[in-house]
C-alpha cells in the first residue's frame, strides 16, 4: 500500500501519504479492512478508519485486563516461568504480558482470547520467516521485488512481521 497504492487509489487510503510510517499504513488496514492486519505494535497516528462506511470490530482479539485468562497470564509471568520456565518454550522473564497471552492463547488455556497484537518469537514459523526476510530475502535481487519498497535493509522486525502478516496470515500473527 505503501508507496504504490496511495497514489494509485488514494481513496483507499485517507490521510495517509508516502511520508506516513509502516505502522500508520498498517494501523489503517486494521481499522479499515477488518481482520486483515492486526494492530501494530509501534506507535501509530491512525486511531480510526477514515473511510466512509468502514469500521472494525475486536470481536477476534483482546488484550486481557481482569479475569481468569489475566490472571493465569499474571500467573506464568511472575510465578510460572521461573518455576516451569520449560512450559514457555521461547519465552523468558524479559518476554512481555502479551506474549504470554499469546501463548496461554495458542495453549488453549482459560479461554484467553488472542492478544490485539504479537510479536513473533524465536522457535515460531513467523519468526523464522521474518528473520529470513530480513536478513535475506530483501538482498537477494531475484525475489527483492516481493518486499514493497517500505521494507530496506534498516527497517526492524515488527515492519516485517506485518508485511508478511499480510501475505500470509495464517503463518504470520
Amino acid at each position: 500500500a505503501k508507496g504504490h497504492a496511495s497514489n494509485t487509489r488514494p481513496q483507499w487510503y485517507p490521510g495517509l501519504t508516502n511520508e506516513s510510517s509502516f505502522a500508520d499504513f498498517q494501523a489503517h488496514l486494521h481499522y479499515c479492512y477488518w481482520s486483515r492486519c492486526p494492530m501494530p505494535c509501534a506507535s501509530t497516528r491512525q486511531q480510526k478508519c477514515e473511510m466512509v462506511d468502514r469500521f472494525w470490530s475486536s470481536d477476534n482479539c483482546q488484550d486481557v485486563t481482569e479475569g481468569n485468562c489475566y490472571n493465569n497470564v499474571k500467573w506464568a509471568v511472575d510465578t510460572g516461568i521461573k518455576l516451569k520456565p520449560e512450559w514457555y518454550p521461547g519465552l523468558t522473564e524479559q518476554s512481555s504480558f502479551r506474549q504470554f497471552q499469546f501463548r496461554l492463547f495458542q495453549y488453549g488455556v482459560s479461554d484467553c482470547k488472542e492478544p490485539c497484537c504479537h510479536d513473533a518469537q524465536p522457535g515460531e514459523r513467523c519468526h523464522e520467516d521474518a528473520a529470513w526476510a530480513m536478513m535475506y530475502g530483501i538482498n537477494i535481487p531475484e525475489i527483492s521485488h516481493a518486499y514493497p519498497p517500505s521494507l530496506t535493509n534498516e527497517s526492524d522486525f515488527a515492519e516485517f512481521q506485518a508485511y508478511l502478516h499480510v501475505c500470509y496470515p495464517d503463518r504470520c500473527p
